[in-house]
């Protein structure tokens, strides 16, 4: 390959701006695979949001069906250590989201 005009370029370039790459590939025969690319907005304090979260599965507790205070207590567990496993408490929460469209399947107190 030559540095030439015509020559074929598989790279990728960019020029300012900002950009958040999940999965990428170039090139022929390139194949990336992988899950969703996840962002929060400048400034949000996710520490003190999910404290708050946290809170809030606390002073309901007793609102929630038995399996989802499983997730909330398993999710407790996890942000107690010294190093929470990312992929763990992204999993947990995603299914703490999933439950108020379900909670109508258990009994409630």
């Amino acid at each position: 390959m030559t540095t030439s005009d015509n020559s074929i370029n598989f790279g990728v370039q960019q020029s300012g701006g900002v950009s958040q790459v999940g999965n990428q590939a170039v090139g022929p025969g390139a194949h990336a695979v992988g899950g969703g690319l996840w962002a929060t907005a400048p400034g949000v304090d996710l520490p003190a949001l999910i404290t708050q979260l946290v809170q809030t599965l606390d002073r309901h507790r007793d609102e929630l069906p038995e399996p989802a205070r499983a997730v909330a207590a398993e999710l407790r567990v996890q942000l107690a250590r010294p190093v929470p496993e990312p992929a763990r408490v992204t999993a947990l929460l995603q299914r703490l989201a999933r439950w108020p469209r379900r909670w109508h399947r258990w009994p409630r107190p």
